[in-house]
């Protein structure tokens, strides 16, 4: 598995010697509020452990869901707004080639994205774009009421249907919604859907190795056993038993504190120069 690395070096500039390691205590306190459930914000902690905790058994029950998807579909639909698909299409685009949208893969359907904006011609020119395909949709909200994937979901809901016929639309519609309650819980009963959980304690922008991001990866035809293994090695890593000095995590919110605070460095950016 090739590893993160983790380069501060050029921090050193900036902060005296030592300044980083003397943040070690602080680091090692906050990782254990962590562990412990003592920090604010400990009722959304589900991603802490998350890899680890995704068994062979769940991981199976996604890559047959998707398998099924694949086969009765040449493009699936991903309905969502925010943490419910950036995390699946910024993995489906960092793996993919750049230009695969311009050719069509007889082995893997084409994955498009709706219901993260409420632009009548994105609408409009996707439903036109999806007219005689065999298309199927992954439905992706919490509460089923977040009115761009709801729009969204309606629209595509109606045009698979007409296309499809009901019954077999019912084979190709898939919802990751609450366990229990929402409107998009309440559909998915009434139509006999496909469907999966969105984690309570798990936040939005945490939720890619749930199926919120693992189904959609899948059905882009990519290994999401090798991706949770890694995510899971990476938890190892960056772990609270990790010494300092080996726990590229506890480094950088070393350097990114001393940063703030010695030096008043409050804005980062993020850069990089590969598109994908």
């Amino acid at each position: 598995m090739k590893k993160i690395k983790l380069n501060i070096s050029k921090a050193a500039s900036f902060l005296l010697q030592g300044a980083v390691q003397a943040y070690e205590p602080k680091v090692k306190a906050a990782q254990q509020a962590l562990e412990q459930g003592t920090c604010p914000g400990n009722d959304f902690l589900g991603w802490l452990h998350l890899p680890s905790s995704i068994t062979t058994a769940f991981l199976q029950e996604i890559q047959d869901c998707a398998n099924t998807l694949r086969e009765k579909c040449d493009t699936i639909v991903v309905a969502g707004i925010g943490g419910s698909y950036l995390g699946a299409r910024a993995v489906i685009e960092a793996l993919s080639n750049s230009f695969s949208w311009l050719v069509q893969d007889p082995m893997n359907p084409t994955i498009v994205f709706a219901g993260n904006n409420i632009g009548e011609d994105y609408l409009y020119e996707l439903s036109q774009y999806l007219k005689g395909k065999k298309f199927g949709v992954i439905n992706i909200s919490k509460s089923g009421t977040t009115t761009e994937t709801a729009l969204a979901f309606r629209l595509l809901k109606k045009q698979c249907e007409d296309q499809r016929g009901k019954e077999e639309a019912k084979d190709v519609i898939v919802a990751i919604t609450d366990a229990t309650k929402g409107a998009a819980r309440a559909a998915a009963t009434k139509e006999g859907y496909k469907t999966f959980v969105i984690p309570d304690n798990v936040g939005g922008r945490f939720s890619v190795l749930t199926p919120v991001g693992l189904l959609p990866i899948a059905c882009a035809g990519f290994d999401i056993q090798a991706l949770v293994k890694g995510a899971t090695d990476m938890e190892k890593e960056t772990g609270v038993d990790v010494p300092f000095n080996e726990n590229i995590a506890a480094q950088y919110a070393a350097v990114r504190n001393g940063l703030y605070n010695e030096l008043g460095k409050k804005i980062e950016i993020m850069v990089n120069y590969q598109p994908k």
